[in-house]
């Protein structure tokens, strides 16, 4: 594939996605993201075929950034330092895709086609799943070695998710009703950080 073609297949993806998180998912057309694109919507429909593979895409790459927070290396310092690590990492990468978890939760909860979609490429995927048994298995070996509390992967996960997507949803809150102006927010951001990475770490610590 040429450099043209790439080039325009990446400016599809990329207005795509940012029409997405401005408009949502029903309320974008292909012909608003060829436009934004500064392409014809055919080649929308050459590279793509469909708005929904469009998203699929783009909602790909969105998961394997938040499954990269999990991988990191065992030489990475102790269990505590890596976990706050992740943490850190996620918000981080919430933080540069702040509208993302909207977007993912009005399609998780509205369409039975996209929670069919994460059962199948995520649930089901041998090699996303791999990063979750060695997750696991990292929780497990920490849990007979006494340094966390026995706890359910699971549970640390959504305690993890929960707590660092609540900040980014409640941020129109901090900016209307409190008044905050983007500084402000942006400090209300690495105090949450801090906060959360505090509040995983005491409730897992083993003299809880």
């Amino acid at each position: 594939m040429s450099e043209t073609h790439l080039n325009t297949e990446q400016q599809i993806l990329q207005s795509a996605e940012e029409l997405f998180l401005e408009k949502g998912f029903s309320n974008t057309s292909t012909t608003e993201i060829a436009k934004r694109a500064g392409c014809n919507q055919a080649l929308v429909h050459y590279y793509f075929r469909t708005k929904e593979n469009l998203f699929q895409q783009i909602f790909i790459v969105k998961i394997e950034l938040f499954l990269k927070t999990f991988m990191i290396e065992e030489n990475e310092g102790d269990f505590f330092t890596k976990m706050e690590r992740r943490i850190g990492l996620y918000f981080d990468m919430l933080s540069n895709n702040r509208k993302l978890p909207f977007l993912i939760l009005n399609e998780l909860v509205l369409s039975k086609e996209r929670r069919d979609f994460i059962r199948e490429n995520f649930i089901k995927n041998e090699g996303r799943q791999q990063i979750y048994y060695m997750f696991d298995k990292e929780i497990q070996n920490e849990i007979i070695k006494g340094t966390i509390r026995p706890i359910e992967t699971f549970d640390l996960l959504i305690n993890v998710v929960s707590l660092t997507i609540f900040t980014f949803l409640s941020l129109p809150i901090v900016g209307d009703v409190l008044e905050k102006n983007k500084e402000e927010k942006n400090e209300y951001i690495l105090h949450r950080k801090k906060e959360v990475i505090d509040l995983i770490i005491r409730g897992i610590k083993a003299d809880n």
